[in-house]
């Protein structure tokens, strides 16, 4: 089995240095100190399988040491109390403060040799749940990237996104702050489609996600597609002049893509055209009825010629 890391406690210098030279014979690590105050401070840093602690300590005593230990931290470790003491009721009571076994000093070598091979395979199905864990994290961690993201472009999809504007509707009606919607066609995407092929136009939609990611990556923003060539922006306290800007920066950031499109009627490059919303939710609002309002300046900036933003009337 493996060696073990041991936090030995022990107010007696004697005392303490013996059980700690015999627990490195049995080739665990330990880390032995004099004092409960002490023992808090070194257990986090520490990290030890198993905590052996002395009861009668002054200052504080090792029940206290148990106690505040096993109220700060989550995980569970064996903790063994030494004793001189072998009476059933300090027995009971040490195991009540959150003890889980009891050694009576002077520690018989053959009953400490044999406490510690149990403490072992407890420590080693603890590390074999903590790897479990992390991998459970790590899978969940996965399958909800999966559940959020869009397959294609690599940045949130519809469903999160739906769930992220129900949430900034909410948050920014309580505190009375201004959220910007901006929706993004590219433009004649299906001339684009027809023209190149649709690996290509893959490919085109992956770069227009890109450049809206890196724009639009900070606390408080959310780029998303809406579904096939349309995407949505949303970035939070957000008014309507920082919010013109920002349509002005994603303009200049696609158009320097330079991304070809001699089938395009606006442009020899890939364009996008935008309609954008920024106004302060009473947080009544649905996410449903902001993309209709924020769907109908879209269409009018592709009425006015595509490439621009429209800006949308909303009191």
């Amino acid at each position: 089995m493996e060696a073990m890391r041991i936090l030995l406690v022990d107010d007696v210098h004697l005392e303490r240095m013996q059980l700690a030279m015999r627990l490195q014979r049995l080739g665990h690590i330990v880390e032995a100190v004099s004092s409960g105050h002490e023992a808090i401070e070194r257990y986090p840093l520490f990290d030890p399988d198993l905590l052996l602690l002395d009861i009668s300590m002054p200052n504080m005593s090792g029940m206290e040491v148990a106690h505040k230990i096993r109220s700060d931290h989550l995980e569970w470790v064996p903790i063994i109390f030494l004793s001189g003491h072998d009476e059933p009721e300090m027995i009971a009571k040490a195991i009540d403060m959150g003890g889980d076994d009891y050694l009576v000093k002077p520690v018989n070598k053959i009953v400490l040799a044999s406490k510690l091979k149990a403490m072992q395979r407890i420590a080693a199905m603890r590390h074999q749940l903590k790897q479990a864990t992390v991998k459970l994290e790590e899978v969940n961690e996965l399958l909800s990237q999966q559940v959020n993201e869009d397959g294609l472009t690599q940045i949130a999809n519809r469903r999160f996104l739906d769930k992220k504007l129900a949430e900034f509707i909410s948050w920014h009606g309580r505190h009375e702050l201004s959220l910007t919607i901006i929706m993004i066609d590219v433009d004649h995407f299906k001339d684009y489609n027809d023209y190149y092929g649709h690996l290509d136009g893959d490919r085109c939609l992956q770069l227009v996600s890109g450049a809206l990611k890196t724009n639009f990556s900070r606390a408080g923003e959310l780029a998303a597609r809406y579904g096939g060539e349309e995407f949505v922006i949303l970035v939070s306290n957000c008014d309507k002049t920082r919010a013109v800007k920002e349509c002005e920066r994603l303009k200049s950031s696609i158009n320097g893509l330079a991304i070809p499109h001699f089938q395009s009627a606006t442009s020899n490059i890939v364009t996008v055209s935008q309609g954008m919303v920024s106004w302060v939710p009473t947080g009544l609002e649905t996410a449903e009825n902001m993309y209709q309002i924020v769907d109908k300046v879209l269409y009018k900036a592709k009425e006015q010629g595509r490439n621009r933003f429209v800006v949308a009337e909303f009191t």
